[in-house]
C-alpha cells in the first residue's frame, strides 16, 4: 500500500546573513535529515519540546517553508514544486496552535471557514448554507457564522478550525497543539471529535504536540524529536512501555504524576535545551543526559532500526529487542 506521507532525509535551513542575525555568516540548520513514512488512516504523533523543530516539519510538509534538502511525497507523488504543493494542500489541511489568532479578525466565521473553496476554485452553490453545515458537523450552532472569531471561546474557536479543516474532504490534517489553551474537559471533547471525524471520513492526522498524555492516548505511532532530529520512533504503545532514548525516557518520567512517590527525579531533564547556534558536538543531547560518556561528546549518533522496526539514534540503546 503507498504511503499517504513520506518524508525523507529533510533539512531545513535558514540564511543568519541579512536575515535573522545580520552580523553572522552561515545559515542556521533547524531541521537536521528528517525521515519519517506515514500510512493512509493513521494518526501519527510529532512530540518534544519547545524548540525542537515540530512546527517547522508541519510547515515544510504543507510547502510553507522551504526545505533545504532531501524530498518528500504525499500519496506517491513527489512534492517538488508549487503546483505540485497546491495539489497536496487541495488534499490536506492544517490546524494552527492559535485558533483565534488563526482566522482574520475581520471576517466573519462563516466567510473564514468557506475561504478554502475560493482559494481552490471549488464551486459552492450557497457559501452560507455550507458554513451552518460544516459548523453543525463539528458540534457548532449554525447560528456562530454570523459572529467574528474574537467573539467565540476557546473550544468554539478550536471547534471552528476543525470545521475549516474538513471543508475541502482532505486525506490529511496536520494538527498544531490542538488542545492548547483548553481547559481538560473541552480537550477531552475535541479529542472526541477528532476520533469520531476520523472513523466517519477516514482522516489520516499529523498530531504536533508536547502533550505526552495526548499522543499517549490518540496516536498510533510517535516520533521524538530534539534539536531538529528524529531520535526515537516506534509504535506509540511500545515507545511509552519501554523507552530506548534517554531523552524520551526523561520525557516520559517529567508527566505529572498525582501520587510523589512514583515520581523518578533520577530520570528528570537537566537544564535548558541548547541554542541551535551552538549545537553541542557528537550526540547533542549528551549536555542533559545522565548516562552520557565520552563517545557520545565526540561522535554523532546514527539512527539504528531495531529487529521490531523501531528506530533511535543513540550510541548505547539496546536495539536487540
Amino acid at each position: 500500500m503507498t504511503a499517504l506521507l513520506e518524508v525523507n532525509d529533510v533539512s531545513v535551513s535558514l540564511p543568519l546573513s541579512g536575515g535573522l542575525l545580520p552580523w553572522k555568516a552561515g545559515s542556521l540548520n533547524i531541521l537536521d535529515h528528517v525521515s519519517l513514512t506515514m500510512d493512509k488512516g493513521e494518526t501519527f504523533g510529532i512530540v518534544g519540546e519547545s524548540g525542537s523543530g515540530k512546527t517547522t516539519l508541519a510547515r515544510a510538509v504543507m510547502g510553507l517553508m522551504p526545505i533545504s534538502g532531501g524530498a518528500m511525497l504525499f500519496d506517491g507523488a513527489p512534492l517538488s514544486s508549487q503546483a505540485s504543493f497546491a495539489k497536496m494542500r487541495r488534499a490536506s489541511a492544517m490546524m494552527f496552535q492559535d485558533a483565534v489568532a488563526s482566522f482574520s479578525p475581520r471576517m466573519t466565521i462563516g466567510a473564514a471557514i468557506t475561504e478554502p473553496f475560493i482559494i481552490n476554485g471549488v464551486a459552492v452553490e450557497d457559501r452560507r448554507a455550507k458554513a451552518g453545515e460544516l459548523l453543525s458537523r463539528v458540534g457548532l450552532s449554525p447560528a456562530l457564522a454570523a459572529r467574528y472569531p474574537h467573539e467565540l471561546s476557546g473550544g468554539q474557536a478550536r471547534r471552528a478550525g476543525v470545521a475549516r479543516a474538513l471543508a475541502l474532504n482532505p486525506q490529511l490534517v496536520i494538527a498544531d497543539e490542538p488542545t492548547a489553551g483548553l481547559d481538560v474537559s473541552v480537550q477531552g471533547e475535541i479529542l472526541n471529535l477528532l476520533g469520531s471525524l476520523k472513523a466517519s471520513l477516514s482522516l489520516s492526522y499529523l498530531i504536533i504536540t508536547h502533550n505526552l498524555a495526548l499522543v499517549r492516548h490518540v496516536t498510533d505511532r510517535i516520533a521524538v524529536m530534539y534539536l531538529g532530529r528524529l531520535v526515537e520512533t516506534g509504535p506509540t504503545r511500545q515507545v511509552f512501555r519501554a523507552p530506548l532514548h534517554p531523552y524520551t525516557k526523561s520525557l516520559i518520567a517529567s508527566e505529572p504524576k498525582p501520587d510523589p512517590r512514583k515520581r523518578r527525579a533520577d530520570l528528570a531533564i537537566r537544564g535548558e535545551i541548547p541554542s541551535l547556534l551552538r549545537r553541542p558536538p557528537g550526540c547533542e543531547f549528551h549536555t542533559r543526559c545522565a548516562i552520557a560518556r565520552d563517545r557520545c561528546r565526540q561522535e554523532k549518533p546514527e539512527l539504528r532500526i531495531t529487529p521490531a522496526g523501531r528506530g533511535v539514534r543513540c550510541h548505547f540503546a539496546d536495539v536487540t529487542a
